[in-house]
């Protein structure tokens, strides 16, 4: 009880802290005012923001633009005077989110609000009273050869784990891997999700969206959002928008790496469709001192959709490919003992060769297909039902340093069905939200031929669920209940070591709950909380994982046992009814309070995380095996807790010039044996200038951003134990010993980025250099930090042509 009122106390602390708290206002909206009966544009119409001094005109094609909001969501005013020849003042209000370029269709002589429509409602994502972050499809486009995980942050309480510089994964408040759920185009994402070398395949120039969820968002989208989801939206598809043809290219430096993208859409008055493609190559990175050898890149994408309207009815096919060869850093394979010692205790990689395209091993080859049918019943403007299927195939290679290079160390096969069915409703016994039904299978299967015992077993999952989120507004005041509950049915096959084939069966039900509030203080403060619960099973190479994988041995909770001389045994496969491996639970108190006082809008969001049978990996020793010792790494469970908070304070300095600053700080423990975690992100810290810049010569309009930030030391990092103190015997590691680590966490650094965009026309461009001064780094979230450097200075350049049909 000592720890949860110690865990109550710290969210109260911090939001008085910090009741003077920031936000982003880099926000954009825009859209197009039509006559709902003639569908001709309607030029000279004000729109504002209600509550703001954000204000602007439709142009003779009905478009406009507001700038420089601070919220996802805002209430817009739309008034027109002598509209339609009359002397009306129809004056309309309409609640908009930042995503897509929405058609507001308006009435003559019509004052109500249920008189403007807005096409294509967003859909809702999690629940309301959760903390959540949009990156909008013109900051995607600045950096097209970035990863999902990498464009998403700048948003505090947002950073990734990897391995190198192609494999990234998005960690929110900490937790990663099937703990933050990637939605991609409504389906779960369908890849092989276990470990930190394992990243989402999806490309980013293909994205319209992406938006970021915080806490623990369980009951909306299933288990593995027990830290978060990643909301990632394809192109709208909406109706009466004209022909719109894009193409882009963009170069970096530090890789000599080029990308090309190219999309067409268009929407008539019933039918609307996208295609885009998209293809990048990279080299080997380098360094502020040396290359890093086989860090290469090459990915190829494509995607398409088609949306039909007929009646109260519409129907969407969507289908979506992506080809990856990515490549690991060569000097992280370390063939024994003696040589991951000269690699670990090395400032430069052992192994450092001229600049190449060229992938060789180790290096991973994925192709991920995605084709998605979606139904849609408009019961009224603001109700629908909406049948959702969705179909995933995932084809992973990974090939390692050894003899017989050219076959795959792994070679799986992953199958994804998805069918879910939902119920959007509004004023449905006073109430607002979302009633739902989900049936979710995968199918996993080795590939024979890599003449080596398979690092996870084959493995299906049937998972039955249903949930319902209902929220109810009375005055300043929004409440918001939700519930799930799960039927999880997992087979597994396999061998050991022995190849003797083992088998085993097993299921769990569970609830998921959330209840959130919201509190319109004024007008220009708003408090959120949230209280959710989430479970998860552990992956199966949690459960399951066998030997090497990357510069590592590892092995999951059922392939390792101790004998009575603390020596570990892996020579059996233990069911999981006979083990004492057990989901894990999660409970999550997420607060937000947003304040806009004048020029400057503050926002604190403070969390606390307990979770049961907290499942993490951690160094063990260094193990034998036929190719000498390697490090070795297991898989254990404890009740961990985390407990952060984000802060951060935008000032609008003047009418061009915005500044933002930013802070995130987690704070977590193994509270079973009262020691670090490892791998948790360290304290962040940046300042973000921006300045809108007057028009010029034939510049049309152009921005200037700079970005100075700092990363601190991880001073909650467990003890080191050098690989050296282990094999001479100088230290001891039993199953009880206290969590180390092979190397020390890397000292904090200072990194200023820089970018300058411009608009002529229909080009846009943008010149950015991230790390300016060359400063030399390592992550301690990149695995890689054992053996090198971070990339060094690298200049982007990028070009767009967008063309729209009058």
């Amino acid at each position: 009880m000592k720890k949860l009122l110690l865990l109550f106390l710290f969210q109260l602390s911090s939001l008085l802290v910090f009741s003077q708290a920031s936000g982003n206002c880099d926000y954009k909206l825009q859209g197009t005012i039509l006559d709902i009966e003639t569908k001709e544009a309607l030029p000279f119409v004000v729109v504002s923001v209600k509550g703001t001094k954000h204000y602007t005109l439709t142009d003779n094609e009905g478009k406009f633009q507001l700038t420089g909001l601070c919220e996802i969501t805002n209430c817009l005013e739309i008034t027109c005077n002598g509209y339609c020849n009359t002397t009306c003042d129809a004056t309309c209000s309409v609640h908009k989110e930042h995503k897509n370029n929405s058609v507001i269709y308006l009435k003559p002589d019509v004052v109500a609000l249920n008189e403007v429509t807005v096409t294509d409602i967003e859909e809702k994502t999690g629940t309301v009273s959760i903390a959540q972050d949009l990156v909008d499809r013109q900051s995607l486009a600045l950096n097209p050869t970035q990863t999902l995980a990498s464009a998403i942050t700048n948003i505090d309480g947002v950073t990734f784990t990897s391995t190198g510089n192609n494999v990234q994964l998005p960690v929110i408040h900490g937790l990663y891997g099937n703990r933050v759920l990637v939605l991609n185009n409504g389906l779960k994402h369908g890849f092989q999700n276990w470990g930190s070398d394992h990243a989402p395949e999806i490309d980013i120039t293909s994205a319209n969206s992406v938006t970021v969820i915080k806490g623990a968002s369980g009951v909306r989208y299933g288990p593995e959002a027990l830290g978060g989801a990643i909301v990632v939206d394809a192109n709208p598809l909406n109706f009466n928008r004209p022909l719109h043809i894009g193409a882009g290219t963009g170069y970096q430096t530090n890789g000599k790496g080029y990308n090309f993208n190219t999309e067409i859409s268009e929407g008539f008055d019933n039918l609307s469709y996208h295609v885009g493609g998209s293809y990048t190559r990279i080299g080997d990175r380098h360094a502020p001192d040396y290359s890093l050898t086989n860090t290469g890149k090459e990915e190829k994408s494509f995607n398409a959709g088609l949306k039909y309207k007929f009646g109260n009815f519409d129907v969407k096919g969507y289908y979506s490919f992506i080809d990856q060869n990515l490549a690991l850093l060569r000097a992280s394979v370390a063939e024994t003992g003696d040589s991951f010692i000269k690699a670990i205790n090395s400032d430069v990689p052992l192994i450092v060769r001229p600049f190449s395209y060229d992938i060789n091993e180790p290096n991973q080859l994925t192709q991920h297909h995605l084709l998605k049918g979606e139904v849609n019943w408009w019961i009224s403007d603001d109700e629908k039902l909406t049948f959702r299927v969705g179909r995933q195939i995932n084809k992973r290679k990974e090939f390692d340093v050894r003899r017989n290079a050219d076959l795959p160390i792994i070679d799986l096969d992953l199958t994804t069905s998805d069918y879910q069915l939902e119920w959007d409703h509004k004023n449905w016994l006073q109430l607002d939200g979302i009633i739902g039904a989900q049936l979710f299978t995968q199918d996993n299967n080795n590939n024979p031929g890599t003449n080596t015992t398979a690092f996870i077993p084959n493995y299906n999952t049937t998972r039955v669920s249903g949930f319902i989120i209902e929220s109810f507004q009375r005055n300043q005041n929004t409440f918001e209940i939700g519930i799930r509950a799960d039927y999880e049915n997992n087979n597994v096959r396999g061998r050991d070591i022995y190849q003797n084939v083992f088998r085993d069966e097993y299921s769990f039900v569970n609830v998921t709950s959330s209840l959130g509030y919201i509190r319109q203080i004024n007008d220009n403060t708003t408090f959120r909380t949230n209280l959710g619960t989430a479970w998860r099973t552990p992956n199966v190479e949690e459960l399951y994982s066998f030997g090497q994988h990357g510069f590592k041995i590892t092995y999951g909770m059922l392939r390792y046992g101790f004998d009575e001389n603390g020596s570990i045994n892996t020579d059996e496969v233990k069911p999981l009814a006979e083990s004492n491996v057990k989901p894990e639970k999660g409970y999550k108190w997420i607060n937000e309070l947003k304040h806009q006082s004048g020029d400057n809008t503050y926002t604190v969001t403070a969390y606390s995380h307990y979770i049961q049978n907290y499942v993490f990996e951690r160094p063990f020793g260094v193990l034998g095996t036929i190719r000498g010792p390697m490090p070795g790494f297991i898989f254990d469970q404890a009740n961990a807790v985390f407990i952060g908070s984000d802060f951060t304070w935008q000032r609008q300095w003047s009418n061009s010039l915005t500044g933002t600053f930013g802070i995130s700080y987690l704070w977590s423990q193994n509270i079973e044996d009262n020691e670090p975690l490892i791998n948790q992100p360290p304290i962040t810290t940046h300042y973000e200038l921006n300045c809108n810049l007057k028009p010029f010569w034939i510049v049309e309009s152009s921005h200037l951003s700079l970005r100075p930030s700092f990363t601190f030391k991880q001073f909650q990092a467990p003890r080191t134990v050098p690989p050296e103190d282990i094999i001479d015997g100088t230290v001891e590691i039993t199953p009880t010993s206290e969590i180390f680590d092979f190397k020390d966490a890397p000292e904090g650094y200072f990194l200023f980025d820089i970018s300058y965009g411009f608009k002529i026309k229909d080009f846009t461009a943008n010149i950015a250099v991230h790390n300016v001064f060359n400063t030399r780094y390592r992550n301690y979230l990149n695995s890689m930090r054992y053996f090198a450097d971070e990339m060094g200075r690298n200049f982007l350049f990028s070009i767009n042509y967008n063309f729209n049909a009058k």
